[in-house]
């Protein structure tokens, strides 16, 4: 996109010095001024950024994201080191023997196998179908759910109750279906690339060279049979499409070779009366080729996966495949991370809530929430204010709106209680061995739940974790400690700043209640049709202005957005920015916001939100996003939305016609 030499009055950056209490947020130098925000404001808000930023070796996209999670490695590694000390509180020992584990590369070096050799023994004892449903028994039992999944979920039509749940688990190797049968050179390399990489691995286990090329020629056949059989991303976006509850004498007849009783005592689960299979098709296609291919292929299938799962543990040459294949084919990443950031990333995803405990003592005030909750509930009243004036919903639907708005639980920071993790054993011994114990730890926690109330004040993030989630089935937001600070929420920052950052990604998470999914969820979290014909066509056929919008952007190549995919987050950023901004212009209670750095208030909100989604990536992993990712690419997230709105354009004085204003026939709204 062409820009313009940026002229106007109202934007030229002047040297004076900002307010004593604030820092700079918007850094000047971050912008490119020769660029009109009119023109491109992706480039104006970020252009010097991007003119000086470099990608580090060892990441595959860079942004304000990854420097903030940089941030908080460096600080889990002072908690995780400081628990391992003399008189260190014994209550976070467990969190620093896992990280120690990982980092005792002298003992995972001297190893190789020997940890998993148990498991590899069990896969070669496979004989016939029977030893292979158990095999997979005892992989799942350990948290390698191959070639299906058998465990326990909220039942989406009664969101207060835990049920099993039937899926394709792990079932692929590569990250999605669409990898197995895209004819594009790209993907045939991959593909190539991808049986040297199973071939490798299996070879490193004893396999001669032959054996170990055949046995990859067979799983990645067996692989393109079960992606054939799953649903599209795009299709699994439908809530509906996914909930099949059935007694389990209709799922025997789902897959009727599979011995079902057998099967669940095996897997440590008790036999259910009824259980949700997420899809059908494809619990079907695997049951059929459980019969139908050679035993051998199942061994290799299962051997494979079990080392897919383990090698980044294990000895130095399974690691080092591990990473040729799973970050420099498939991202661009040339070099490893430092171990200790490896390390900290297991130890979060093992013990997250005792890392997290340990973490906001240190990094995370009281304070720093009841501001954070504060935000919220404005944009919350902001959004409950958009709603009374939406003029294309019918009353009878607005009032469950309303309803379901007002039950949204708002996690902020930590838990209120702190996850329990006593039965979990680990050892200053093998790392993979820990690992796989915390994959065994894990599942069990889950079935745990079977037979019991949903327990809805449960996490699904860590609180050192710099992201946001909204759960329909829970009917929550949830906002971890680590993403309240810079870029995204600053305590010395202006307002502006901060409802464009923070706001619009609080505003974020509450519109995806209200997006093309989450708006199929009522106020209990339950699956059901709460809406209005009228008002269902209203919104299906705004949303698909956003759809269009996005399927004409095209990142790279000529590979485009794929707008139905990304539907969802696309619209929970229009929205939420919209409400973010709403919320702002009500913080202000009709005072002029500051002019800073020559910047108006409104101007600042707008810069708030692009600063945190600049970004830049290897070509190779932008690929892989546009295939898998329900969020659309950084650039497109900022322009995207704005363009839709009269106050980004009102801000910076944009013109109908102007690139980032859309024709007002495109122009896309809903809230």
């Amino acid at each position: 996109m062409r820009c313009f030499r940026l002229v106007l009055a109202a934007l030229v950056l002047v040297a004076a010095p900002l307010l004593a209490q604030q820092t700079r947020p918007i850094d000047p130098a971050n912008l490119d001024t020769t660029c009109a925000p009119c023109q491109d404001f992706y480039r104006f808000a970020n252009g010097g950024w991007l003119a000086r930023a470099t990608l580090p070796g060892d990441e595959p996209r860079w942004g304000s994201f990854n420097e903030l999670r940089d941030k908080s490695l460096v600080d889990l590694r002072e908690v995780l080191e400081a628990s391992t000390r003399p008189g260190a509180d014994p209550k976070y020992r467990k969190a620093g023997d896992y990280y120690a584990s990982c980092m005792d590369t002298v003992a995972i070096a001297s190893l190789g196998t020997k940890p998993i050799d148990p498991e590899l023994k069990a896969i070669a004892a496979v004989t016939d179908r029977k030893s292979v449903e158990a095999a997979i028994a005892r992989l799942q039992k350990l948290g390698v759910s191959v070639p299906f999944s058998i465990g326990a979920a909220a039942d989406a039509k009664n969101s207060n109750r835990m049920i099993v749940s039937a899926g394709p688990g792990g079932a692929l190797g590569l990250p999605d279906r669409e990898y197995y049968f895209r004819q594009d050179s790209t993907a045939k390399a991959i593909r190539v690339e991808y049986r040297t990489h199973i071939a490798t691995l299996l070879g490193l286990t004893g396999d001669a060279p032959g054996a170990a090329a055949a046995a990859a020629d067979s799983v990645i056949a067996l692989e393109t049979a079960l992606a054939k059989a799953q649903l599209t991303r795009v299709e699994r976006r439908n809530p509906d499409s996914t909930y099949h509850l059935m007694p389990l004498a209709q799922a025997e007849i789902v897959a009727p070779q599979l011995g079902w009783s057998r099967f669940f005592s095996a897997a440590g689960i008790a036999a259910p009366a009824e259980l949700n299979v997420t899809q059908p098709r494809y619990l079907h296609a695997a049951d059929s080729l459980l019969s139908a291919l050679p035993t051998s292929t199942w061994r290799s299938y299962l051997r494979w996966h079990l080392l897919n799962t383990t090698a980044p543990r294990l000895s130095p040459p399974f690691e080092t495949e591990a990473f040729r294949f799973r970050q420099t084919v498939l991202t661009g990443v040339k070099q490893m991370q430092p171990r200790w950031k490896r390390c900290i990333r297991a130890t979060d995803a093992a013990l997250g809530e005792l890392v997290g405990e340990a973490y906001v003592r240190r990094h995370f005030t009281p304070e720093a929430k009841a501001r954070a909750l504060a935000m919220v509930k404005n944009i919350q009243a902001e959004f409950r204010a958009r709603l009374a004036n939406v003029g294309w919903m019918t009353d009878v639907t607005k009032q469950r709106a309303y309803a379901k708005l007002d039950a949204i639980t708002n996690k902020i920071g930590y838990p209120d209680k702190w996850r329990d993790y006593s039965r979990l054993h680990v050892v200053r011994g093998p790392y993979v061995t820990n690992a796989l114990a915390a994959g065994a730890f894990e599942r069990q926690r889950q079935l745990d739940k079977l037979g019991k109330p949903v327990d809805k004040s449960e996490w699904g993030m860590t609180p050192p974790t710099v992201n946001a989630s909204y759960n329909p089935s829970r009917n929550d937001v949830t906002f971890p400690a680590a993403i309240m600070q810079p870029p995204f929420f600053d305590p010395n920052a202006d307002d502006a700043v901060n409802y464009g950052g923070m706001g619009a990604v609080i505003g974020h998470e509450i519109t995806h209640g209200f997006d093309d999914e989450g708006r199929k969820y009522d106020a209990q979290g339950n699956l059901s049709g709460w809406w209005q014909p009228a008002d269902d066509q209203a919104f299906t056929e705004r949303a698909d202005r956003v759809v269009r919008q996005f399927d004409g952007f095209t990142p790279i190549d000529t590979m485009h957005v794929n707008g139905k995919l990304t539907l969802g987050e696309n619209l929970a950023d229009l929205g939420g920015l919209t409400i973010a901004y709403g919320a702002y212009m009500r913080s202000l209670a009709g005072r002029q916001p500051p002019t800073i750095d020559g910047l108006t208030g409104p101007q600042r909100f707008f810069l708030g939100w692009a600063q945190i989604w600049r970004e830049v990536t290897t070509p190779e992993y932008t690929r892989q996003l546009l295939l898998t990712d329900p969020h659309s690419p950084g650039r497109y997230r900022t322009i995207g939305p704005v363009s839709n709105m009269p106050a980004f354009a009102e801000a910076f004085g944009c013109k109908s016609g102007d690139p980032m204003v859309a024709p007002p026939e495109k122009q896309a709204s809903i809230w």
